[in-house]
C-alpha cells in the first residue's frame, strides 16, 4: 500500500494542527519558530494577530520536506496534539518520509506507543481489501456507491426523549419520519457521523453485504477521511463466537494487528491492543463499526439497563458488545451503521436513521445485463428477451436476482434457441434453472457411468445431500460450515459448480480455518424447499409447518426468526405445473411413481394455500405475502381465491415490482372488481407498470407525502389503461402543479372516474378538477354521482372564488366535502353567491369545522337564495356537524333550518331574521341551545307572522343557576306554526296572559311545551282559562314541571273546563301532559250519548268529493262504553272522535281533603273511561273518602288505586265499593309484592245497545259511502266479530256497496264452510284487488269454494293465505287451479302449507304465467317429497321480476338448492329474501356447506337489495366470505340477519367491514355466532359510519372485556339506535358499555341480561337511566345484582318517565326486598314473565 506522504497529511490537517498550537505558550511556539531561518524566524514572529502568525508558521514549514519533517517532529515531542492528529503526524513522519542518509527519528517512549495506531490501522484497511476482493469475484460491474439509492427515513425517539435524531444530508430540517428522501448510499456515508445509529434494511439480494464491503473497500482506500478506523463485522462469523470478550478482543479477533510485512507478533499485541484502544477511547468519532446481516443473528437487540456502566477491560457476550455499541453505551459517540432485512429492525433503539436499499431500477438492470452479455455471442439476444419480457425484468429489480436471472440467460441462449415457454417467469424457476446450469458445469468426468438424462437426474445424489444440508442449516439457523460439517467429496463437487463458497473463518480461540456457505442465502432457503418437496423423510404435517406467511411487521415480543424470508415462496412455486418434471427427476429419475409422489406433494401445498386464502385476520404485509405465493404456484384457481375479496388494504409497507406483479396476478385471476389501498406505501414509479394487469380496478388510493411529481408522471401514462377506475385518491401527497397537470390531462379518458380526492393548494385542485376532468356524454342512463372531498382545507375568499369555477364546470357532483377547516364570512359568502352555479344533487359537508356567526347568517343566507337547498343544519357542539341539503328534485321544497348550540345572541338574531325574509316557505326552525335569552325570544316572536309555512319552532333555553322569566309577546299577529316549545324557564301569570292571548290567534299551533319549567298556581289557572279558546292545541306537555299538588287538581279540571280534552295525565317529576282532540271549525263536539251511526253520516258528508281512496277500521271494546271511530282520508286530513277518555294522577301525595276535590271535579265530568290514582299515598282515609264518591263518578272502564299504603283495612273500604256502587262489577285487592289495587265497572244499557248496534253503524257507514264511486278497502279487526258474524257482515256489506277492492278478514275463526260468501264477491265485486284470509282455518272445503271463485277475480293482485294450522295436502293443487287465472297476480302468500307433489308441480305450472308477481311467501312450506320441492323451486326460478321472497324453514337437498340458486341468478330486481334455516334433507354435512355456498353465489345480481335473512343456515366463515362480495354493491340494504350461523372473528371482520358500504343499513343482528374481540373492533371502526341504524343485537358472541370497551366506544356516536341487544357476550365488566348509552338518545329497548353482571354496573345504569328520556325496556335478567344495585335502579326510576319495564329475574336480589321494591315501583319485575 501506498506510504502517506508527510506534505500531504500536513496539508490535510492544517487547520487543525493550528487550532491545537494556539492552545500552547508563546515559549513552545517561540522553539518551533527558531526551526526557520532567522530573518524568517523574525519576520513570522513579528505578526500580530496570534493565529495568523500560528497559521504562517505552518505554511512556511510545508513548503520542503525536510523542513517540514523537522517542524513535525519538534511539535510531536514538545506539544501536546491530540491523540488522532499526533498519530497520523507520527506515522506520516515515519522512516519512509527520510533520506537513507538521515538517521531515523528519535521518538521518546509515549511517542513509540502511538505508532500502533497507524499500523492497526493500515492491517485493517489490507483486511477490507482482501475481503472486497474476494467477494465481488464474478460480479459483472463495479460496484458504485453514487448509484445505490436509498430511501432515507428517520425514526424518531419516544415522547418521553428529549433528544432528536439528527436529520441526515438531503432531508430538510422539521420533516416527519415518514416523509422518504432518495439518497445515494454515498450521502448515506457522510451522516454516518451525526447519527448514533445507521441501520441500512433491504430485502434477500438487494446487495446489502457488497455494499458494506465496498464501503469498507473505500474507506481503505482513503475515500472516508472521517474515519480513522472502520471495522467491518458479520453476524454469520459473529454467531460462531460463544466466549465473552472485551472490545479490544472482539476488533483483534476478527481483525489482528499486522505489522507493514503482513506478520503478527503476539509480544506487541497486547501493547498494540492497548494503544489502539485508548485511541478508540479518547476519539469515537474517529471510529465506524459496521454490522452486517443482523438478521442472521441468533440473538436480539437487547438494551443496557440504566444502572449498567461500562468497563473496557470487562468481557461481555456478543450480544452485549453490539447491543452496547448500538445504543451508544459503549464507546459513545462511534458511528454504528446495521444492514439487515426490514422485518428484523423492530427491536432496535427507536432513535435511528433508517435507510432503505431501493435495489435497481430499469436502467440499471439494462446496464447491468449489458455489462454482463458484453463478450458473449448470444448476449444481444438474451438482453432484448429480459426487456421484452416483464416477468423476468420485474424479478430483475432485486440486484441477486438480476445477476441470476443472466445467468439463467446465459445458460439458456448459450444452449439452444429458447423458445418463450422455457423461460422462467417465477423467482423458484430462475433459481431451477440456475440449479440445472450449476449442475451442468460438472465436468463430464463427474457423470461417469450415471443414467442420460438432465443435470438434475444425473447429479441427484449430491443435490439431494446439499438439500439436506440446507434444510439442516435452516433448522439449526446455521450460514456458515465447517469443512468437516460437509462430506469431503461433496464439498469438492459443490464448490466446483459452485454452490458452495469457501473462504477463511476466525475460530473461538483466534486461530484460522476454512469454512464454506451457500453461494446466496436464498440459494440455501431454495434447495431447503427443495428438500421438502421431494425428501422421503418429510411428510404433510412438516410441510404445513413450514407453509406459513411472513409479516413485514413485528412486535419486539415476538421470537427472532432467522433468515427463513422467502423458503415458503420457493416451497409453492416448486408446487407450480411447470416444475413437477424436473421435481420428479430429483425424486426417482423421472419415473411415473415419482411425478405421482410429487403431485401429490404439490396438491397439499394448493390445499394449504386455498386455507390461507379464506382467512379474514390477513394484514396488508401477509396478504402481499399470499400473493407471492399464489403468483409462484401459477395456479388460476388458488388465485382466484386470493383475489376474490372487494378490497386490498397494503397499507405503510414497502412495495416492489415483484410485488406488484404477483398482486396483479391473482387480481386478474379473480376477474372482480377491486380496490386498491396503497395509503402510505413506499414504492417506485416502476411499480405502477403492472396496474393495467390488475383487471376491474374500482378505485385506486394514493394517500402519502411519498409520492411525488415523478410518481405522477408514470401514473398519468397508467391510469387510461384501466377502463374501470371510478375512484382515485391522491390526498397527503407531494404532487406539484407539473405532476397534478399530467394526472389531470388523463380524466377525460376514464369514462368511469366520479370521485377524485385531494388536499393541495388551489392551483393545484385547479388541475385536478378543471373542465376536462369529468367530461361525460349527457345522457341520463350514462349519468354518474360523483364526489369530491377536499377535507383540511383551508381557503381564502380568492381561493373559494377558483374553487367554485372550477367546480362549477363539474357535472354530476353529488357531495362536495369541506370538512375540518376554519370559515370566515367572506369566503362563505363566495360560496353562497356561487351555489346556484353548482349541480350538486345532495349534499356539502363542513363537519368538524370552525364557524364564526356572521358565518352562520351567510349560511342561512344560502337557504334563501339558493332554490335548491332545502335545508342547513348547524350544529357546534362536539362532535360539530355543518351540513347544506340538497332538494335532489323536488317539485315541491320544504325548507329547514337548525342552528343549534351555536352560540347565537339577539344582535346576531336580528341579523339572521332579516336574512329568513325572503323565506316563507320554511316550514322548521331550531334554534336550541343558544343563548337568545327573552330579548332574543321577543324578537323570534315578532318575526313568526313573516313565515307562512312554520310547522315547528325548537327554542330550548338553557339557563344556569336561577331560572328566567319569559318575557312579555309583542302585539302582533302570529300565523300557521306547529310547536312552540318554553323550557327550563319561570312562567308568571302576566306571561300566561300575553302568551295564550297570541297563541289563541294561531290557527296553526299544535303543540306548546313547558317541559322543565316552573308554573304557580296562579299562572295554571290562567293557563286553564284559555284552554278552550286554544281551538287547535293538540299537545300541552308539562313534564317535569314544578307545580304543587292544588296545580295538578287545576288541571284535572281540564276535563270539564275544554270538552276537546281526551287524556289527562300527570305526575310530579316525569311525562305529564293534556292531549286534545283535533277539531276544525265547522266540526262539532260529541259526547258519549251521541248515536254513533248519525256521527259517521256527519262526517262523511265533510270529506272532500276528490278523494281518492279512505280507510278506515272500528275499533269496539265489548263491556265498555268507548266506541272509538278512526277516518284515515290517506291524502285529506286524520279524522278521530273519542267519546270517553282516560285520566291519569299518580305520584303525587293526596289528603283526604285532595281527593274531597278531586272527586267534586271528577262528578262534573261525564266521560271518564279509565282513572288511574296510583302511588299517590292516599292511605286508608283517602280510599275511604273516595269510595263514598264513587257512585257519582261517570267512570266507565275502571279505577287503579295500586301502591297507595293501603292496610287491611283499606282493602275493606275497597271491597266494599261493590256494595256502594251498583256499576262495579269485579275489585281486586293485593297486599303482596304487586300490592295491586283495581276497580272494574259494568257498562250500561245504553253502551250495551251502541255495541249490539256496531254491526249495523259498519252497514250504515257504508251505505252512507256507496254514493262515491271511489274504491274502498274494508278491514275488520275487532276480535268480537269471528266467524259466521264476520262472513254475514261481509255479505250484507256488499249487498249495500259493491265498490270494494280490498276484502281483509284475518284471524277470524273462518273455516272452509264460512267461505260461502266469496260465490257474492266473485259475482258483485269483480274489481276486487286484495284478499286476506290468513291466519284462519281454510280447509279442503275452503280451499274447493276459493279455487273455484278465484278465476272470477280476473283483477286480483294481491292474495294471502297464510295458514293456522295444518292443512290439507291436495289443497294447494285445488287452489293453483284457480290461481293460474289470476294472471295479475303481485303478491302471494301459501306460508305453513302441506304441498303434495301434485301441488307442488301445479305451481310450478302457474307461477311462470305470473308476469307482474313480486311478492311470494313460501315459508314453513312442508313438502312432502324431493321431488315435489324440486317442482317447486324450478317454478320459482321461472318469476324473474320477484321482488320479495320468502322461503322461512323450506328443508330441500342440495340439488334443490342448486335450482333455487340458478333460479336467483335470473333474477335482478330482489328487495327482500327471507332463507332462515333452510335445511338440508339429505346428503352430508360438506354438501350441504357446499349448497350453501353456491346459494350465496347466486346472489350477485340481486343490486338493489334493502332486507336479507339468512338465520341459521350454517353459512360459516366461507360463506361470510362468498357474502362479503355482494354487500359492496348492496347500497339500498336496510336490514341483515345472519343469526347461528357459526361465524367466528375471521369472517366477522371481513363482514363488518364490508358493511361500511351500507350507509343506510337500519337493522343488523348478529346474534348467536362465535365472534369476539377483532370484529368487535371492526365494529367499534363501521358502526358510527351507519349513522341511520336503529336496531343492533350482538347477543350470544363472546367479545369478552375487551370487545365490550371496543363497542362501548362507539355507541358513542351511534345517535339513531332504538333497540340493542348484548345478551351473554362472554364478560360481567360492562361499565364502560352502560355509561356510553347515554348517548344513545333514542334508544327504546336495552338488553343486557345474561351476562353476571354485578351491582357496578347496576349502579352505573342508574346514574345513566335518567338521560335516556326515550328508553321503555331495560332487560337485567339472569345476572348477579344484589339487593343494592336494584336499590339504585328503583331509584332512578323517579326521574325515568318513560321507562316501563326494568326485568331483573334471576338475579341476587332478596325476596323481600324484591317484593318491597316492586310494591314501591312497579316498573321493576323480578318475575319470569
Amino acid at each position: 500500500m501506498e506510504e502517506p506522504d508527510i506534505l500531504a497529511v500536513v496539508a490535510e490537517v492544517q487547520f487543525q494542527l493550528v487550532e491545537a498550537l494556539c492552545e500552547h505558550s508563546d515559549d513552545i511556539l517561540w522553539s518551533l519558530c527558531k526551526l526557520a531561518e532567522p530573518e524568517t524566524c523574525e519576520r513570522l514572529w513579528s505578526v500580530a494577530d496570534r493565529k495568523e502568525r500560528i497559521l504562517r508558521m505552518v505554511e512556511y514549514f510545508r513548503r520542503s520536506r525536510a523542513a517540514c519533517l523537522r517542524f513535525v517532529n519538534k511539535a510531536c515531542i514538545i506539544c501536546s496534539l491530540p491523540m488522532d492528529l499526533d498519530s497520523q503526524l507520527v506515522y506520516a513522519a515515519g522512516p519512509h518520509n527520510h533520506q537513507p542518509d538521515e538517521p531515523p527519528p528519535q521518538w521518546p517512549g509515549k511517542r513509540l506507543r502511538r505508532d500502533y495506531v497507524g499500523c492497526y490501522c493500515n492491517a485493517v484497511k489490507r483486511t477490507l481489501q482482501q475481503k472486497y476482493e474476494r467477494l465481488t469475484q464474478g460480479v459483472a460491474s463495479v460496484v458504485r456507491l453514487d448509484q445505490a439509492r436509498v430511501s432515507l427515513r428517520q425514526r424518531t425517539a419516544s415522547k418521553q426523549r428529549g433528544e432528536r435524531a439528527p436529520t441526515p444530508s438531503g432531508l430538510q430540517e422539521g420533516e416527519e419520519g415518514s416523509v422518504e428522501d432518495v439518497v445515494t448510499v454515498d450521502t448515506l456515508l457522510s451522516s454516518l457521523p451525526r447519527a448514533p445509529l445507521t441501520v441500512l434494511v433491504g430485502p434477500a439480494g438487494s446487495g446489502k453485504t457488497v455494499l458494506m464491503h465496498c464501503v469498507g473497500q473505500r474507506w481503505a482506500r482513503g475515500e472516508l477521511p472521517n474515519f480513522q478506523l472502520l471495522f467491518l463485522l458479520e453476524f454469520r462469523q459473529l454467531n460462531l463466537v460463544t466466549r465473552k470478550l472485551s472490545l479490544r478482543e472482539l476488533l483483534f479477533h476478527f481483525f489482528p494487528l499486522y505489522d507493514d510485512t503482513g506478520q503478527a507478533h503476539s509480544d506487541e499485541e497486547e501493547e498494540g491492543g492497548e494503544a489502539v484502544l485508548t485511541f478508540m477511547l479518547a476519539n469515537p468519532e474517529k471510529v465506524c463499526v459496521i454490522f452486517d446481516g443482523y438478521d442472521e443473528f441468533r440473538s436480539k437487540f437487547a438494551p443496557w439497563k440504566p444502572d449498567v456502566t461500562w468497563d473496557p477491560q470487562t468481557a461481555l457476550s456478543i450480544l452485549e458488545l453490539f447491543s452496547g455499541l448500538c445504543s451508544g453505551r459503549i464507546l459513545g459517540g462511534c458511528s454504528v451503521l446495521l444492514t439487515c432485512r426490514p422485518r428484523n429492525m423492530v427491536d432496535l433503539p427507536n432513535f435511528t436513521m433508517e435507510g432503505e436499499l431501493l435495489g435497481f431500477d430499469w436502467q440499471q438492470v439494462v446496464e447491468y445485463a449489458e455489462q454482463y452479455f458484453r463478450e458473449k455471442g448470444h448476449g444481444g439476444d438474451a438482453v432484448r428477451h429480459l426487456q421484452a419480457n416483464r416477468r423476468v425484468l420485474t424479478m430483475c429489480y432485486v440486484p441477486a436476482l438480476c445477476h441470476l436471472c443472466c445467468i439463467c440467460l446465459d445458460y439458456l441462449f448459450s444452449h439452444r434457441p429458447c423458445p418463450p415457454s422455457q423461460l422462467p417467469v417465477t423467482v423458484t424457476q430462475v433459481y431451477l434453472h440456475i440449479l440445472t446450469a450449476f449442475l451442468s458445469r460438472a465436468p463430464v468426468v463427474e457423470a461417469a457411468g450415471r443414467a442420460g438424462g438432465g443435470a438434475l437426474q444425473r447429479h441427484r445424489a449430491e443435490l439431494k445431500a446439499l438439500c439436506q444440508l440446507a434444510m439442516q442449516g435452516l433448522e439449526d439457523s446455521t450460514i456458515v460450515f465447517s469443512a468437516t460439517e460437509v462430506p469431503p467429496e461433496l464439498l469438492v463437487f459443490a464448490t466446483r459448480v459452485g454452490l458452495l463458497s469457501q473462504f477463511e473463518l476466525t475460530w473461538q480461540d483466534g486461530s484460522r480455518g476454512m469454512g464454506c456457505t451457500f453461494m446466496h442465502l436464498a440459494m440455501q432457503e431454495f434447495l431447503g424447499a427443495l428438500h421438502l418437496m421431494t425428501s422421503d423423510s418429510v411428510d404433510e404435517p412438516q410441510i404445513r409447518k413450514k407453509l406459513n406467511l411472513k409479516t413485514r411487521w413485528t412486535a419486539r415480543s415476538d421470537p427472532k426468526t432467522v433468515f427463513t424470508d422467502t423458503l415458503h415462496l420457493y416451497v409453492c412455486g416448486l408446487a407450480a405445473p411447470a416444475c413437477t418434471l424436473p421435481l420428479a427427476q430429483v425424486v426417482g429419475g423421472g419415473s411415473d411413481v415419482a411425478s405421482a409422489r410429487v403431485q401429490r406433494r404439490q396438491s397439499t401445498v394448493l390445499k394449504i394455500l386455498r386455507s390461507f386464502a379464506g382467512s379474514a385476520h390477513l394484514t396488508g404485509p401477509k396478504l402481499m405475502e399470499l400473493c407471492h405465493c399464489a403468483h409462484e404456484t401459477r395456479d388460476t384457481k388458488v388465485a382466484e381465491a386470493v383475489g376474490a375479496r372487494p378490497s386490498f388494504e397494503l397499507r405503510n409497507i414497502r412495495l416492489a415490482p415483484t410485488d406488484m406483479d404477483a398482486l396483479a396476478f391473482v387480481v386478474s385471476a379473480a376477474g372482480r372488481s377491486v380496490g386498491l389501498d396503497f395509503g402510505g406505501c413506499s414504492m417506485e414509479p416502476e411499480c405502477l407498470q403492472a396496474l393495467p394487469s390488475c383487471h376491474h380496478v374500482d378505485y385506486l388510493i394514493f394517500r402519502s407525502r411519498k409520492y411525488g411529481d415523478a410518481f405522477a408522471e408514470v401514473l398519468a401514462g397508467v391510469l387510461p389503461r384501466l377502463p374501470t377506475l371510478r375512484k382515485l385518491d391522491l390526498s397527503d401527497n407531494n404532487l406539484r402543479d407539473g405532476g397534478l397537470r399530467k394526472v389531470a390531462a388523463v380524466f377525460p379518458k376514464l369514462k368511469s372516474l366520479c370521485s377524485v380526492s385531494g388536499q393541495k393548494e388551489i392551483s393545484e385542485i385547479k388541475l385536478l378538477f378543471s373542465q376536462s376532468c369529468f367530461q361525460g356524454d349527457g345522457s341520463s342512463e350514462h349519468a354518474v354521482e360523483r364526489t369530491v372531498s377536499l377535507r383540511n382545507f383551508s381557503l381564502t375568499a380568492d381561493q373559494m372564488n377558483s374553487l367554485c369555477q372550477i367546480l362549477a364546470k363539474c357535472p354530476g357532483l353529488s357531495v362536495i366535502d369541506l370538512s375540518g377547516s376554519k370559515w370566515e364570512e367572506d369566503v362563505l359568502s363566495v360560496l353562497a353567491d356561487a351555489l346556484q352555479t353548482l349541480t350538486v344533487s345532495r349534499e356539502i359537508l363542513m363537519n368538524g369545522s370552525t364557524v364564526s356567526q356572521e358565518a352562520l347568517v351567510v349560511l342561512t343566507r344560502i337557504l334563501v337564495t339558493c332554490p335548491n337547498v332545502c335545508a342547513v343544519d348547524v350544529r357546534l357542539q362536539e362532535p360539530i356537524q355543518v351540513s347544506v341539503l340538497f332538494s335532489q328534485g323536488a317539485k315541491q321544497i320544504l325548507k329547514r333550518l337548525r342552528l343549534v348550540a351555536c352560540g347565537l345572541c339577539p344582535a346576531y338574531l336580528s341579523r339572521l331574521c332579516e336574512t329568513l325574509i325572503g323565506c316563507p316557505a320554511l316550514t322548521l326552525l331550531d334554534l336550541s341551545g343558544n343563548a337568545l335569552g327573552d330579548k332574543g325570544l321577543k324578537k323570534l316572536i315578532d318575526f313568526l307572522p313573516q313565515l307562512s309555512e312554520i310547522q315547528e319552532i325548537d327554542h330550548i333555553r338553557r339557563v344556569s343557576g336561577e331560572s328566567q322569566e319569559v318575557t312579555t309577546l309583542p302585539e302582533n299577529g302570529i300565523h300557521l306554526y306547529k310547536k312552540l316549545s318554553l323550557t327550563h324557564s319561570k312562567v308568571p301569570p302576566s306571561s300566561i296572559d300575553k302568551l295564550c292571548g297570541k297563541l289563541a290567534h294561531c290557527p296553526g299551533l299544535l303543540d306548546l311545551n313547558f317541559f322543565h319549567s316552573s308554573l304557580g298556581d296562579k299562572a295554571i289557572e290562567k293557563l286553564l282559562k284559555y284552554l278552550p279558546v286554544l281551538s287547535t292545541l293538540q299537545l300541552l306537555d308539562m313534564s317535569h314541571v314544578q307545580m304543587s299538588t292544588e296545580s295538578a287538581l287545576l288541571l284535572v279540571r281540564s276535563l270539564i273546563d275544554c270538552q276537546r280534552v281526551r287524556a289527562v295525565e300527570l305526575r310530579p317529576q316525569g311525562e305529564a301532559f293534556i292531549k286534545f282532540l283535533q277539531v276544525r271549525a265547522e266540526e262539532v263536539t260529541c259526547n258519549g250519548s251521541t248515536n254513533t251511526t248519525s256521527l259517521l253520516q256527519f262526517y262523511i258528508i265533510k270529506l272532500p268529493l276528490n278523494l281518492v281512496k279512505v280507510k278506515f277500521s272500528l275499533t269496539l271494546w265489548p263491556g265498555s262504553a268507548v266506541v272509538p271511530v278512526r277516518l284515515q282520508p290517506s291524502n285529506v286530513r286524520f279524522l278521530r272522535l273519542l267519546f270517553s277518555v282516560p285520566s291519569r294522577l299518580t305520584q303525587y301525595q293526596l289528603t283526604r281533603g285532595n281527593v274531597e276535590k278531586l272527586s267534586g271535579i271528577l262528578q262534573q265530568c261525564s266521560r271518564i273511561s279509565d282513572l288511574d290514582l296510583s302511588s299517590n299515598v292516599l292511605r286508608d282515609e283517602g280510599v275511604q273518602r273516595f269510595v263514598e264518591d264513587l257512585p257519582k263518578l261517570h267512570i266507565s272502564s275502571s279505577v287503579k288505586l295500586n301502591d297507595n299504603k293501603l292496610t287491611q283495612t283499606g282493602v275493606l273500604y275497597l271491597v266494599n265499593s261493590i256494595t256502594v256502587c251498583k256499576r262495579v262489577v269485579a275489585v281486586e285487592a293485593s297486599l303482596g309484592i304487586e300490592k295491586t289495587s283495581l276497580i272494574r265497572f259494568i257498562e250500561d244499557s245504553h253502551d250495551g245497545k251502541a255495541l249490539r248496534l256496531s254491526a249495523q253503524a259498519i252497514e250504515g257507514l257504508v251505505k252512507d259511502l256507496g254514493c262515491h264511486t271511489n274504491h274502498l278497502n274494508i278491514r275488520i279487526e275487532e276480535p268480537w266479530i269471528r266467524e259466521e258474524a264476520a262472513a254475514q257482515l261481509i255479505s250484507r256489506t256488499l249487498d249495500i256497496n259493491t265498490n270494494i277492492r280490498s276484502i281483509s278478514l284475518v284471524d277470524c275463526g273462518l273455516q272452509g264452510r264460512h267461505l260461502y260468501f266469496l260465490h257474492s264477491i266473485s259475482q258483485k265485486c269483480p274489481q276486487l284487488q286484495e284478499l286476506d284470509l290468513s291466519h284462519n282455518s281454510i280447509n279442503r272445503k275452503g280451499a274447493e269454494i276459493l279455487g273455484s271463485t278465484l278465476p272470477a277475480f280476473a283483477n286480483l293482485r294481491r292474495l294471502w293465505l297464510q295458514s293456522s294450522d295444518r292443512t290439507s295436502e291436495d289443497g294447494v293443487k285445488i287452489l293453483s287451479q284457480g290461481l293460474s287465472q289470476c294472471h295479475y297476480m303481485e303478491s302471494l302468500s301459501l306460508a305453513h302449507h302441506v304441498i303434495c307433489d301434485e301441488g307442488a308441480a301445479s305451481l310450478r305450472r302457474s307461477l311462470p304465467k305470473f308476469k307482474h308477481l313480486r311478492a311470494i311467501n313460501l315459508s314453513c312450506c312442508s313438502l312432502l317429497t324431493v321431488a315435489g320441492s324440486h317442482d317447486l323451486v324450478l317454478g320459482l326460478g321461472q318469476c324473474t321480476s320477484l321482488e320479495d321472497i320468502s322461503l322461512d324453514s323450506v328443508q330441500l337437498d342440495a340439488e334443490g338448492i342448486a335450482f333455487l340458486a340458478t333460479g336467483f341468478q335470473r333474477m335482478a330486481a330482489v328487495k327482500r329474501l327471507i332463507l332462515n334455516k333452510i335445511t338440508l334433507t339429505t346428503g352430508s354435512s360438506e354438501q350441504g356447506d357446499g349448497a350453501i355456498i353456491k346459494l350465496l353465489e347466486s346472489l350477485e345480481g340481486f343490486q338493489r337489495m334493502e332486507e336479507i335473512e339468512l338465520d341459521e343456515v350454517r353459512m360459516g366463515n366461507r360463506g361470510v366470505l362468498e357474502l362479503v362480495r355482494h354487500l359492496c354493491t348492496w347500497q339500498r340494504l336496510k336490514r341483515i340477519s345472519l343469526s347461528k350461523n357459526s361465524i367466528s372473528d375471521e369472517g366477522g371482520e371481513m363482514l363488518v367491514q364490508a358493511l361500511g358500504h351500507c350507509t343506510i343499513l337500519e337493522e343488523l343482528i348478529l346474534s348467536r355466532n362465535s365472534l369476539g374481540v377483532a370484529t368487535a373492533a371492526k365494529l367499534g371502526q363501521v358502526l358510527p359510519l351507519l349513522s341511520q341504524l336503529r336496531t343492533l343485537d350482538l347477543s350470544e358472541n363472546i367479545f369478552g372485556m375487551e370487545g365490550a370497551m371496543k363497542l362501548s366506544e362507539c355507541l358513542v356516536q351511534m345517535k339513531s339506535l332504538k333497540k340493542l341487544h348484548l345478551v351473554s357476550i362472554g364478560t360481567h365488566e360492562l361499565t364502560g358499555l352502560a355509561a356510553s348509552l347515554r348517548h344513545c338518545v333514542c334508544a327504546e329497548e336495552v338488553s343486557l341480561a345474561w351476562n353476571s353482571c354485578g351491582d357496578t354496573v347496576a349502579v352505573k345504569l342508574a346514574a345513566v337511566l335518567p338521560r335516556c328520556q326515550k328508553l321503555k325496556c331495560l332487560d337485567l335478567e339472569c345476572n348477579k345484582i344484589s339487593s343494592v344495585g336494584a336499590e339504585e335502579l328503583a331509584k332512578s326510576l323517579r326521574f325515568c318517565p318513560s321507562i316501563e319495564v326494568i326485568r331483573l329475574w334471576k338475579n341476587c336480589v332478596r325476596n323481600e326486598v324484591a317484593q318491597r321494591l316492586q310494591a314501591e315501583e312497579p316498573r321493576m319485575n323480578f318475575s319470569s314473565t
